[in-house]
């Protein structure tokens, strides 16, 4: 029998969903030629508007592991806070092909939320420094892809007196890490620190960061010769590994999805850290 008094679900489209992304994280705020994108599913507004979304799945990245969850659960659209393809393709083979052939199959849109989840508030830099108990200071900007002013991470101070070998043991704790990767001056006092999650530090930002005075940095991952112009340069670095510093915004996100949009069932898949850290021992 039908009930007069029973909630009306409101139907949500993906057009409601990426309007919605927009509004949190702002195009504006992109760097690194990193824009949110519809990489799987209707890409005109016409279409967005057509398609409805019941179930969404939040991951930091699509994995093989994650799609096929996303498949398995029915999931309607896949958000995700590193792209399906990092950069433009001419064919498919391999993995990718096995991804995009579950995805369609299983009629699953997936969404890049891009690189403006980063510097937006309470994005990836304020839900880590939030994990890490780190006091923000200020902003620490750099150009755009719009030729704006993107605060990309935060400049932060503890309020513990720490040394490098203390903000380490302060990190992997806070983080629930076994251990992580250090480069620079293992016994200087830390001061300011410039927090900036996954893999966003370059050389223009340690460049400015040396101009401002900042010595220590905390980040997700770095490629190795970034990694070296660190060192080169008299800057400590602290990488937590893949995903780590991503995982705090994107429970967020799924968080503000979830309060947004009640009728959805949202859901997130961690993308759990694979790499160890092993100690070398000497053979008796």
């Amino acid at each position: 029998m039908f009930d007069a008094l029973a909630p009306v679900r409101k139907m949500v489209t993906l057009r409601d969903i990426t309007q919605y992304l927009e509004t949190i994280a702002p195009s504006e705020h992109t760097v690194h030629g990193l824009d949110r994108r519809i990489e799987i599913g209707p890409q005109t507004e016409e279409e967005q508007l057509k398609t409805t979304i019941n179930r969404v799945l939040v991951a930091t990245y699509p994995s093989a592991r994650i799609v096929t969850r996303a498949s398995q659960d029915k999931i309607n659209l896949l958000i995700t806070g590193r792209p399906l393809f990092a950069s433009s393709m001419d064919r498919l083979d391999g993995l990718d092909l096995i991804r995009v052939r579950i995805l369609t199959k299983n009629y699953i849109s997936t969404c890049f939320i891009g690189s403006s989840w980063v510097s937006a508030k309470n994005g990836l830099a304020d839900a880590l420094i939030e994990r890490l108990e780190l006091n923000c200071v200020n902003a620490f900007t750099v150009r755009g892809d719009y030729d704006n002013v993107v605060p990309l991470g935060r400049i932060c101070e503890s309020t513990t007196q720490f040394t490098h070998v203390g903000l380490g043991a302060h990190l992997a704790k806070k983080m629930g890490q076994e251990g992580l990767l250090f480069t620079g001056n293992i016994e200087e006092t830390v001061k300011r620190i410039l927090v900036i999650p996954a893999t966003y530090v370059g050389i223009t930002e340690l460049v400015k960061a040396k101009m401002n005075g900042i010595k220590t940095v905390v980040t997700g991952e770095l490629s190795p010769i970034v990694r070296m112009f660190a060192n080169e340069n008299g800057i400590s670095t602290f990488e937590l590994g893949p995903f780590v510093t991503e995982e705090p915004g994107m429970h967020r996100l799924r968080n503000l999805l979830a309060l947004q949009f009640p009728d959805l069932a949202v859901d997130i898949a961690e993308s759990v850290p694979f790499v160890k850290f092993l100690r070398p021992y000497t053979p008796t």
